[in-house]
């Protein structure tokens, strides 16, 4: 998976007001120095820490950045980060992108030497939380800033979706991207025939049932719903998956999308300098692995 990538040099862009913001985003992180946060993971956390992660704001609303400061540790593509960041994003919180600079030493610093890495650091007490594991992170965050459901229900629904889009992408990743140069062409095959075509029927026919077109459950946005458009988000840049998407085709797909994009934060968020920046990289990393 991208845990394990080198990172990718980003070329030099285009001379469009978009693309130079970008490449001066690129430019501050690649002469930034290394400053990962001392490592705080240990088998049993103090009980400031434990209180800590106990907090759940759930309001979207809440004012949470006088609460803790956020930074997220990973390559500068989106790849296993791209849902964690959105999250952050819209939970109003202070946050960053941290990137690595000697990732081959730095990764002795960190619990099982890979990323991404979230370090939650809180105002009152001054502790850091260390969270490593994609997946852990991103149940954490979904919990802690609302993104989980109001009761048990919601959540399996939830769950379910969202594990639905974590394995579809995956999939795409260790079967497609990282498969030997003979098998690459059968495999993504395999996957525009049967694997994609799947997870369509299956969220269209749940999100045609929702009460609230374009959300999994209720009326709000659920950490099934992002990962969902980060799916249908990479989907959309194979060439061989594009005709299996429209707005006829796969309508409540793309209306979950557009739900997303009606938050101003989400917005402010993919159209940053810094999100540009990252979707250079992640291009040119991805260009490679395709061959």
């Amino acid at each position: 998976m991208y845990n394990n990538m080198n990172e990718a040099t980003v070329p030099t862009p285009t001379a469009t007001p978009k693309m130079v913001a970008a490449a001066t985003t690129v430019a501050k992180i690649a002469h930034a120095g290394s400053s990962l946060p001392p490592s705080t993971f240990t088998p049993v956390s103090s009980p400031e820490l434990a209180t800590a992660a106990a907090a759940t704001p759930q309001n979207l609303d809440q004012e949470v950045s006088k609460e803790a400061v956020y930074k997220i540790l990973y390559f500068k593509l989106h790849g296993m980060a791209a849902t964690t960041r959105i999250m952050l994003a819209l939970s109003g919180a202070h946050w960053e992108s941290i990137y690595p600079q000697d990732w081959t030493n730095e990764k002795q610093e960190t619990p099982f030497g890979l990323m991404p890495i979230l370090y939650e650091t809180h105002s009152t007490s001054g502790q850091t939380l260390e969270i490593p594991e994609s997946e852990v992170i991103e149940r954490y965050l979904a919990r802690k800033f609302g993104f989980w459901g109001k009761d048990a229900w919601e959540e399996i629904a939830i769950h379910v979706f969202y594990c639905s889009s974590k394995s579809v992408l995956s999939w795409y990743v260790n079967k497609v991207l990282l498969a030997f140069p003979d098998t690459k062409t059968r495999e993504l095959t395999k996957f525009v025939e049967k694997e994609v075509p799947a997870w369509i029927v299956q969220h269209e026919k749940w999100l045609s049932r929702s009460q609230t077109p374009g959300f999994y459950v209720g009326n709000q946005l659920s950490i099934a719903d992002i990962h969902s458009v980060v799916c249908l988000d990479r989907f959309l840049t194979i060439p061989e998956c594009k005709d299996l998407f429209s707005s006829e085709k796969t309508p409540n797909l793309f209306k979950l999308k557009h739900n997303l994009q009606n938050y101003p934060r989400y917005t402010d968020w993919v159209t940053s300098p810094e999100f540009e920046a990252i979707n250079v990289s992640t291009r040119q990393r991805l260009a490679v692995l395709k061959g």
